[in-house]
């Protein structure tokens, strides 16, 4: 054969192959655009399909969710703090706010629907507590929650205390004097104690060192706040009322001019708590900036949230590893909001983003099995603590299930 006709043939053999991946190419770009295409389409469906929770999802939630924290809470009152649902491997760590934020949960659940197994694992979980970590203050007059188990603390962190005042007198409102009162106001002295002249907080306090100045906790300041006026509701003492109110107003006012607030849902909830009561108090702050604030954490805890994602498990949640405990505190704090923001606007916006969020915890809630009621660290296969069940992933998501049904009701 003559070079030339090779060449030739070299070069339209050379040029065929060029049309063969130009044609694959173009086939493998059409495909990403279908399937591109699909993906919005499916989205599109999911958005405008999309479905608030019914009141009878609600129901059966809460009721999956007590009983979990009720089986949780053993003979002695310790509650199963973290377990891991594949291995039964349970944390030997324990946290006391978070099993105060138990029994507050079990009393939200006892107040909307009594039941006496609520009111038991209350009691028990109470005992425990008392017997455990409640224990002489820095004053003679004082009962301090310590953070570790007595006899020899360390640390008193303002939030144990705080909600642990909250769980007291819940249980007590559930069944009375099965705490003294004497004792609830020892408690509420000691958040006195911490609490500077401009309604601040001292966020911890140091056996060894007294008032630890440089810790902080965002979410401490709003549990006392709602310990306070727990108690003010127990003995009718205006100094627990007046102190509450007092540590309101300085959340409101020192965050007056921030752009981007906390996302601090506890001062919400404490101050859905305050207001019937607000003409009572000597709240330095008045009744419009104590909302204007409220409005502020609002529009801080709305922000980020997943709508549409292409992991459709993820919708309504705050979160791209799927964690639950992120969404629940919010949702807990938005519904509390919704009691009194006279905005219709902004009401409009906060019921659309509780809605999602309270359906994307419903679809993360264990069903069914021996951990029925549960609630996982994370919803999706890949997030962190998928595995772990800890009380206040089931607390937090429980009250938020209480307050949303609380809104459904006629």
């Amino acid at each position: 054969m003559k070079p030339q006709c090779m060449r030739n043939r070299n070069r339209l053999t050379v040029w065929l192959l060029g049309q063969l991946l130009l044609s694959a190419s173009l086939f493998a770009q059409r495909a990403v655009a279908q399937v591109s295409d699909s993906q919005k389409q499916m989205s599109n469906a999911t958005t405008s399909g999309f479905e608030a929770p019914s009141p009878t999802e609600i129901s059966h939630a809460i009721t999956l969710a007590a009983s979990y924290l009720e089986r949780a809470c053993g003979p002695d009152g310790r509650f199963v703090y973290r377990i891991n649902i594949n291995s039964g491997e349970q944390s030997r760590s324990y946290n006391i706010v978070r099993h105060s934020g138990a029994i507050y949960a079990l009393s939200m659940q006892q107040h909307t629907k009594p039941d006496q197994k609520a009111v038991d694992a209350m009691s028990r979980a109470a005992f425990f507590m008392r017997q455990n970590y409640i224990g002489p203050g820095v004053r003679p007059d004082q009962l301090v929650v310590w953070s570790k188990p007595l006899p020899q603390p360390s640390a008193a962190d303002l939030g144990a205390t705080g909600l642990g005042l909250v769980a007291l007198t819940s249980v007590e409102l559930a069944k009375p004097n099965s705490v003294p009162h004497e004792q609830l106001q020892a408690m509420g002295r000691f958040l006195l104690f911490l609490q500077k002249s401009d309604g601040s907080f001292v966020s911890k306090y140091r056996t060894e060192s007294g008032p630890d100045e440089d810790f902080e906790s965002l979410y401490y300041p709003g549990e006392a706040a709602l310990g306070l006026i727990d108690l003010y509701e127990v003995d009718r003492s205006l100094v627990w009322l007046n102190a509450a109110a007092k540590a309101l107003s300085y959340l409101a006012r020192s965050r007056a001019k921030l752009a981007d607030v906390p996302p601090d849902h506890w001062a919400l909830i404490a101050t859905v708590k305050l207001l019937p009561y607000y003409a009572q108090s000597a709240s330095p702050a008045s009744r419009e900036e104590l909302i204007q604030h409220a409005s502020q954490i609002c529009q801080s805890l709305m922000k980020g949230q997943l709508r549409d994602p292409v992991n459709q498990a993820l919708d309504g949640s705050f979160d791209p590893t799927g964690r639950t405990a992120p969404t629940a505190t919010r949702m807990e704090g938005l519904l509390a909001a919704l009691e009194f923001l006279p905005n219709e606007n902004l009401r409009t916006k906060v019921k659309d983003t509780v809605d999602h969020g309270i359906a994307f915890l419903l679809h993360a809630q264990i069903r069914d099995g021996l951990y029925a009621g549960g609630m996982p660290g994370a919803a999706i296969p890949t997030g962190p603590g998928t595995a772990d069940i800890r009380i206040d992933f089931v607390q937090h998501s429980l009250c938020a299930w209480l307050r949303y049904e609380q809104l459904l009701s006629p």
